[in-house]
């Protein structure tokens, strides 16, 4: 086994990196983003859904939709918002500076980077995908979803603009023009040529999708989880079919897979949805769940009672496939490092987690 990973964790509280320490984790204030005291407050559906509840507040420059620690070069880091953009560092974390020209919306979902090219892929609220090429200092819009033919129907849960967004972004590293994106809410969305053209993948698959992955070896195969459990498609996503046998609920986190090991799937599932997360005396009564037959079945792993929080973040270790990583929104990080035998609290009291990579 490796040894214990670093993991950066973006949370209501700030931005961390947690290193082990004498046996345990322990978090590392990273540097603050620079956003205006003026600017930090927003009316996202996040903070709104918060709203009464003991969850620190959501502020604008909270953490969100991903954190890319690039391996071309050293120190560089990226890091996604709430509502005030994207956010580049160039010394491991220490400084930071806005890194959103060319985005036409400052609430990012989802940032991905490709492990080949090295491009980066932005998706915000409203839905829409950008992509920033090596050394370029603008971001450029991919074709818009709005030229799609039921772009109309799309929506989202949550008040009060109830505009869809885009929840997760799946790039196959054998291909690099082949892109797909989860929205919630708007089903599936498909691009083979860099986002030039789309195709909106409706039959079978979930209207609320949080993310997508490409099987590695398997261009053919789409692995999506949703509010609604988990989905498949073998013929490049023009049908997917449910499989949800073995899950304790249906509301899932992102989905984990390691090239190394293409069948094994990790995932959190939750019993209930939010906004319930957040309310007195509720709760998400969330489990870790892992699939072997690339979500045919799904079996409970970890020995932990349900869990309150919810999850919207999870990452596995490149170096390491039987790693798994889950922030939660009731302020904890979990971590597995053998496959789920062993499933434990590693971080907490961080107010809501809402990015986590190793």
């Amino acid at each position: 086994m490796s040894p214990f990973p670093d993991i950066y964790v973006g949370a209501t509280r700030g931005l961390f990196v947690a290193r082990h320490v004498n046996g345990r984790y322990v978090p590392t204030l990273l540097g603050r983003l620079p956003v205006d005291a003026s600017a930090r407050t927003t009316d996202s559906a996040l903070q709104i859904m918060f709203r009464g509840s003991r969850t620190q507040a959501v502020t604008a420059d909270m953490p969100k939709g991903g954190f890319i620690a690039d391996p071309r070069s050293p120190g560089r880091l990226y890091v996604g918002t709430e509502a005030a953009g994207v956010f580049r560092s160039e010394d491991g974390g220490a400084t930071w500076v806005p890194d959103s020209s060319g985005l036409g919306s400052l609430r990012i979902w989802s940032l991905v980077q490709h492990p080949i090219t090295g491009v980066l892929y932005a998706g915000t609220e409203p839905a829409a995908l950008y992509r920033k090429h090596p050394g370029a200092t603008e971001w450029t819009p991919c074709t818009p979803f709005t030229t799609l033919p039921r772009y109309r129907e799309w929506t989202s849960p949550n008040p009060p603009r109830h505009e869809p967004r885009v929840r997760g972004i799946g790039l196959d590293p054998e291909r690099p023009q082949a892109i797909a994106a989860a929205i919630e809410e708007g089903w599936l969305v498909l691009s083979l040529d860099g986002g030039v053209t789309w195709t909106n993948l409706t039959e079978g698959s979930d209207f609320d999708s949080h993310s997508v992955l490409f099987a590695p070896g398997q261009p053919q195969v789409l692995l999506s989880t949703s509010g609604d459990g988990f989905y498949r498609s073998d013929d490049g996503g023009a049908h997917f079919r449910p499989s949800h046998t073995g899950l304790e609920g249906r509301y899932l986190s992102p989905l984990v897979l390691h090239p190394a090991r293409p069948r094994t799937l990790y995932a959190y599932c939750t019993r209930n949805y939010p906004p319930s997360w957040f309310q007195p005396g509720a709760g998400a009564e969330g489990a870790f769940f892992r699939s072997d037959d690339q979500g045919g079945h799904w079996r409970r792993i970890g020995n932990t009672p349900l869990i309150p929080g919810g999850c919207w973040t999870a990452c596995g270790d490149p170096r390491e496939p039987e790693t798994f990583c889950a922030g939660l929104t009731d302020g904890s990080v979990w971590l597995t490092r053998d496959g789920g035998k062993q499933v434990e609290p590693i971080l907490e009291g961080l107010g809501l987690v809402s990015v986590v990579s190793i």
